[in-house]
């Protein structure tokens, strides 16, 4: 081995004595202890908990699913430390997890990836059929053997990368000659670090500070369609589902972060009456979305299409009911029906945003929604008994929404 993590020097396999045995460390040991300390104290104080109330059956179930949840936390931890290791053999590498193991040959084995996660890089060995191999190189205290034997497998994204580079090159609809093609690369590449960006300051000019609110809401429901319109419109020059190793620019982010957006402003400003038809008829609107982010040329390998559809199906979900909910409100002229009521409690629900919440005296035959959010001034100005209306809206299309205010 040389001096540099992970360089080979001639004839490297020869000098590592195999079978190469990696285990977790003292330090990933003493983690995985406190965290399965913290985890099974909660779920014994909920245990308890439980035990003292006498819920009923639903609510004791879901009680007892979170307190399995909580305890299996130590046990896999305690599983994990005693079993887990990296064995390295010269023509082999095998993985054991707590409750599992997975043993690859190298003539199985197509290459190698980097990935890139929160909590930083991570190493991925690719078979040509099954799933990539996720090293995680942090518990085991990987060195310079272990680097030096996952260099020496082919380095799939350099490939991806000479080779969707080459694509551009030789592309005669992006210019002349190779190098006006690749300066429009770089073009689309400073365009879409731009775009990227825009979906994140979006959600925090939403959440901070949504105003004019009309103009917020219209950017969230356009730019997914605008990464949409790029991929199908400059197919050889943007890409939607983020493939590795393509020098081509993702523009992904797009079709995620706005429909959030909507979602969220749909939930804190709008207290609908007729949930059920915005969920069947926003996941119907959300749908042509989905299907052209899908659909787009070049979008994905069969198998990657699948994959997408899945993981955007819940964004086209949140878009569509979204969307659907702030446009019904927004739009609705008729007058309203008032009915007057009175407080008959505050409750406030503090996590990630906090929310207030006024409980109502019945105010409808038919209409059970008592629990109402209510802004935070509004709130503060009213007391337990004091009476106020509720304002039942028809809808722009037919989805009930209510306000709660005063009667004047």
């Amino acid at each position: 081995m040389g001096d540099t993590p992970g360089v080979l020097v001639k004839d490297w396999k020869e000098a590592i004595r195999y079978p190469v045995v990696y285990r977790v460390t003292t330090e990933s040991r003493i983690a995985l202890a406190l965290l399965g300390l913290l985890f099974g104290a909660c779920g014994v104080m909920l245990a308890w908990t439980l035990w003292q109330r006498h819920l009923d059956p639903a609510g004791a179930a879901a009680m007892g699913l979170m307190v399995l949840g909580l305890l299996a936390v130590p046990v896999y931890g305690a599983a994990y430390a005693a079993n887990a290791s990296l064995t390295l053999e010269r023509d082999a590498i095998e993985v054991r997890k707590a409750f599992s193991s997975r043993r690859l040959r190298l003539a199985d084995i197509q290459g190698r990836r980097i990935g890139q996660g929160r909590s930083g890089r991570y190493r991925i060995i690719v078979p040509f059929d099954r799933r990539p191999l996720m090293i995680d190189g942090a518990s085991f205290g990987l060195d310079d053997r272990f680097q030096a034997w996952f260099n020496a497998l082919p380095d799939l994204t350099a490939q991806e990368q000479v080779a969707t580079r080459a694509q551009v090159e030789n592309d005669p609809s992006l210019g002349r000659d190779a190098h006006e093609r690749l300066a429009r690369l770089d073009r689309a590449r400073r365009l879409a670090k731009v775009l990227n960006a825009a979906p994140m300051a979006l959600l925090l000019w939403a959440m901070v500070y949504p105003r004019p609110y009309a103009i917020v809401i219209a950017c969230a429901a356009l730019l997914p369609w605008l990464g949409v319109a790029m991929a199908w419109a400059r197919p050889n020059l943007f890409q939607l589902d983020g493939k590795p190793g393509d020098v081509r620019p993702n523009v992904g982010t797009l079709l995620y972060m706005p429909p959030l957006v909507l979602g969220l402003r749909a939930l804190f400003d709008i207290t609908l009456v007729d949930r059920g038809p915005l969920l069947l008829w926003g996941l119907l609107l959300g749908l042509p979305l989905c299907l052209a982010a899908l659909l787009a040329p070049r979008a994905a390998t069969a198998g990657r299409r699948v994959t997408i559809g899945l993981l955007m199906l819940p964004f086209a979900f949140a878009y569509g009911t979204g969307l659907l909910a702030l446009a019904d409100t927004r739009w609705d002229a008729a007058r309203s029906e008032v009915y007057p009521t009175a407080v008959t409690g505050k409750e406030v629900s503090r996590g990630k945003t906090t929310t207030y919440y006024l409980d109502l005296a019945p105010w409808h035959p038919r209409i059970a929604r008592n629990h109402v959010a209510v802004p935070r001034a509004y709130y503060d100005a009213v007391r337990r008994g004091d009476p106020v209306c509720v304002r039942l809206h028809p809808g722009r299309f037919g989805l009930r929404w209510m306000q709660v205010g005063g009667c004047g």
